[in-house]
């Protein structure tokens, strides 16, 4: 979703559904539900898809994500170095009811319903063994707009470029069967501050694991998933201590299954 180039650094083809609903307790809270899956198609190429369904009053939006990562093997405890670039389409739509709207004119918005179609693309490398990553992406990297810019109006209306920066290493503390993974993953749009968050995960015969989250914007966030056979399944609850909607939210819910 992220980076393109961890298409395909997987020794298997890993198939994810995801769907994350924020702010419980808010009518028309953010609902997202998104598929992905990739895999390699040899022993450099790679490729991976993702579609993703986001609504929260009054707009919703639809992406399609198609990536390709090409894969170079280091010379060192089987270390890769891939690069990805991603190309995507993305439908807006924001759909307001008569009664929603003001009276009288308004520049920026004169109809009752919007829709535009467009695309842009995405870029990344992703350095990675078997117990460490290191990752830099950059999302929409043409920032294409979605409807024409009002007058004097300071907001371009564009989707903002987003830059990623993610690492993480997994230490072995008891035997083979537990270790601890710290990570960051680093998120600056443009003309926004960057956001972090800072994660510790144990895991337990590498695929059951409980993790906690720290977000620099005040949010804390628990984490848990485990496997049976194939199957991967997790969860994950946010909940923010900052600002007023903190009185307000009952936590976002986010569940997966790969």
């Amino acid at each position: 979703a992220i980076n393109p180039a961890i298409s395909g650094s997987k020794t298997y083809n890993p198939l994810t559904i995801q769907t994350r609903q924020q702010w419980l307790g808010f009518e028309g809270a953010p609902l997202t539900s998104n598929i992905s899956y990739h895999g390699a198609l040899n022993n450099r190429s790679a490729m991976g898809g993702y579609l993703m369904f986001d609504k929260a009053f009054p707009t919703m939006q639809a992406n399609l994500h198609v990536n390709y990562a090409y894969h170079i093997p280091l010379d060192y405890d089987k270390v890769n170095l891939s690069f990805g670039l991603g190309a995507k389409v993305m439908y807006h739509n924001l759909n307001f009811n008569t009664g929603n709207l003001p009276p009288g004119d308004d520049q920026a918005f004169s109809t009752s319903s919007y829709d535009k179609v467009l695309g842009d693309a995405s870029s990344g490398f992703y350095l990675y063994g078997h117990n460490f990553y290191v990752g830099f992406s950059m999302l929409n990297m043409f920032q294409s707009s979605f409807n024409t810019p009002v007058e004097y109006s300071p907001y371009s209306n564009a989707e903002y470029r987003n830059y990623f920066g993610m690492a993480a290493y997994r230490f072995n503390i008891v035997n083979n069967d537990w270790h601890i993974e710290p990570s960051f993953l680093i998120r600056k749009m443009q003309f926004q501050s960057s956001e972090t968050d800072l994660t510790t995960r144990i895991f337990y015969l590498e695929n059951s694991w409980g993790g906690i989250t720290y977000r620099s914007n005040g949010t804390a966030i628990f984490a848990f998933g485990f496997g049976i056979n194939n199957m991967h399944i997790s969860y994950s609850y946010d909940h923010t201590f900052s600002g007023e909607i903190m009185q307000y939210t009952y936590g976002t819910h986010e569940l997966g299954i790969t």
